[in-house]
């Protein structure tokens, strides 16, 4: 069997949903309802290709090329340049707006062949672009027409050698992919963009339905529209090539390191578990500026409190974070959750990861996004969040915020396996006030101990020591 020659997209995250980018010399068509992102995520894959030395066709007819060109340059595709230094070349095929539309004999897509192959011919070009196929075939013709002209046109693309992306409206989110009905049996690759509502916020998410002849990623990954595009998040298990350190780095908390013998394992996740009030909040700070001391460079990402009140209080325990932020190995962002989406934060953490460069990551708390989401959506995050980490082979320290009596909490399965270390802190109500405990329940590559040790929040942070047996 022969080897598919493969392109990429360009667009983060589903070259490695479809194993290396779209069929070259095949049609891929996008699908989705109105509002999903087909003519954004077309585009974006038009002006990679265009990048690449592929000479691209746009064939506009929903929009005018004018709102292509907007749509575009907005989100810094630069479609503008290309056309001007010749390696797009667009086409308006929209139906003019004045009067209405008179329609006599039957449909035929030949006139549209003969201008693509004559576009070709002139210009070189090796990839074609349609939005979309619906508006194309509306007025609509009968349904033996519509298949055979659409097979017609497909067709044509092929014996051209394009490689083309076809966009398509479908009726529902889930079940016909267009309201042409014509997909299955003349496009190579489908891809299902959906734009659904889930608790009170809507959530985007992308799905390979059909890969002909190649492996591909099955089921649907949260996607998010951004300021350059769609991005998307395979949610898989990449690890970096580098291997994982065999080493500790300590954690701030000198009684903790003891309990650890020696601190956090280098690339390692601890999930911080544990009521309001038990100090998860300090151990953090500690933790990052005992990063940023080292010299290591630290991002803390506040999802509870404002930036000032978390530096105020920071300060107060004589801990203290301005200076290190200053210094340039710290750096702070606060902001709600409601404010934004889960994969908007993971987007925002990629980016971060790619220009600050952080070796130690704090999220306070990850109960705020789960509050602010629906629980797939939560699930989803989590598992995009932790696929980050391990590609960059970077230490997290996740802080999360549950009810008193902590030992007998379960936490989604979930959620018990994505983290390597699990710190419990709770406290219990004593006549002489509260009793704040501290216990490791596991962690995984490492001895450790299970004891539960007594932990109090002092001048300069936190004391631990074993509780009397």
């Amino acid at each position: 069997m022969s080897t598919i020659r493969k392109l990429p997209t360009g667009v983060p995250g589903l070259d490695i949903l479809t194993y290396g980018g779209i069929p070259q010399g095949r049609t891929t068509l996008i699908t989705g309802k109105s509002g999903a992102g087909k003519s954004v995520l077309s585009l974006q894959i038009a002006s990679n290709l265009a990048r690449m030395g592929i000479k691209t066709v746009v064939l506009s007819i929903e929009e005018t090329t004018e709102d292509l060109l907007a749509t575009a340059d907005t989100l810094g595709f630069d479609l503008a340049g290309l056309v001007k230094d010749g390696s797009v070349f667009l086409t308006d095929l929209t139906r003019p707006m004045e009067g209405p539309t008179h329609t006599s004999g039957s449909f035929d897509v030949e006139g549209l062949v003969h201008h693509v192959t004559d576009l070709v011919k002139r210009t070189g070009a090796g990839a074609v672009m349609l939005d979309s196929a619906t508006a194309l075939f509306s007025p609509r013709p009968s349904e033996a027409h519509l298949r055979n002209h659409f097979f017609r046109l497909i067709s044509s693309f092929r014996q051209m050698g394009l490689t083309s992306i076809v966009t398509a409206e479908a009726p529902a989110d889930h079940g016909q992919l267009t309201t042409l009905g014509v997909e299955d049996f003349v496009c190579d690759t489908v891809l299902v963009l959906r734009n659904l509502v889930d608790g009170e916020r809507r959530r985007r998410s992308i799905e390979v339905h059909k890969y002909r002849r190649s492996a591909h990623y099955k089921g649907e990954y949260p996607c998010t529209m951004t300021l350059q595009g769609l991005t998307v998040f395979p949610l898989d298990a990449r690890q970096s090539d580098e291997l994982s350190e065999d080493a500790r780095f300590a954690s701030g908390v000198a009684g903790l390191d003891a309990m650890t013998h020696g601190g956090w394992l280098r690339d390692s996740i601890v999930l911080v578990r544990g009521p309001s009030g038990s100090g998860k909040t300090t151990l953090a700070g500690m933790y990052a500026r005992a990063g940023a001391l080292r010299g290591e460079r630290v991002i803390y990402y506040g999802f509870e409190e404002t930036k000032p009140i978390l530096m105020r209080n920071f300060a107060k325990v004589g801990r203290s974070l301005k200076e290190l932020e200053a210094s340039g190995n710290l750096k702070v962002e606060c902001r709600y959750p409601e404010a934004t989406s889960p994969e908007d934060l993971l987007v925002e953490l990629r980016a971060g990861l790619a220009s600050f460069k952080p070796s130690l990551i704090v999220v306070d708390s990850i109960s705020s996004i789960e509050h602010s989401t629906s629980e797939r959506g939560f699930r989803q995050f989590m598992v995009g969040l932790s696929s980050l980490l391990r590609e960059h082979s970077r230490s997290a320290l996740l802080i999360q915020t549950i009810g008193t009596f902590v030992q007998n909490d379960v936490a989604p399965a979930y959620l018990s396996t994505i983290p390597d270390a699990i710190l419990l802190m709770d406290y219990a109500r004593k006549s002489q006030g509260l009793e704040r405990t501290m216990t490791v329940l596991k962690m995984r590559g490492s001895e450790h101990t299970s004891a539960e040790h007594r932990m109090t929040i002092v001048p300069g942070g936190l004391k631990v020591e074993l509780l009397p047996r």
